[in-house]
């Protein structure tokens, strides 16, 4: 599974202020998210995020990022392909060099205490487009899926956060099946 890790890591680049992905390796990011959400609604989120003022687009990027950290403890186990892949989502996301530090930081620390991340609820009014939620979704399923184990826990917190999302079960569902998919 370690061979997409540098493709799903793209994915927070979406949150660019064009909303555009460039390279071999982004368009392979574009690809898998076309499989997840739809070329069309993959249009209209990047068309959306285009208009967005550049501080709405930062504080998106870092919800993201945080909320996938959220699910890497989830199952207070950080295992070191989590972590692999969340620093190079951090370190791909084009933030500044302090709220980069501090991601890096919040990630060292997330797992002994957890009381430092922001609350899903609150990363979730951030992250308010619904085609954004079923991708930042998926990039958590991912995040799940990495370590090759799926815990219990992992998969109560992917359920509840779709809740959260407003995404319904069965695209729940659907979105868990393209990532579980051998192909993938």
């Amino acid at each position: 599974m370690s061979t997409n890790l540098p493709v799903i890591a793209t994915w927070v680049g979406v949150l660019s202020d064009s909303g555009l992905l460039r390279g071999e390796r982004e368009e392979e990011g574009i690809i898998l998210a076309t499989q997840v959400v739809g070329e069309q609604r993959l249009s209209e989120l990047r068309y959306w995020l285009g208009q967005q003022p550049r501080e709405s687009i930062v504080a998106q990027r870092t919800a993201a990022i945080e909320l996938c950290i959220w699910m890497a403890v989830v199952d207070r186990v950080i295992d070191p392909t989590e972590r692999e892949l969340l620093q190079e989502v951090i370190c791909s996301a084009s933030l500044d060099d302090r709220e980069e530090q501090r991601l890096l930081g919040l990630l060292a620390v997330a797992l002994s205490d957890v009381r430092k991340l922001t609350h899903i609820e609150t990363l979730a009014e951030l992250l308010d487009h619904p085609t954004l939620r079923e991708l930042m979704l998926a990039m958590t399923w991912h995040v799940a899926l990495i370590d090759g184990y799926i815990d219990d826990l992992e998969v109560a917190s992917y359920h509840r956060l779709a809740a959260i999302f407003g995404v319904d079960a069965n695209s729940a569902q659907r979105i868990k099946t393209v990532l579980d998919s051998p192909f993938y």
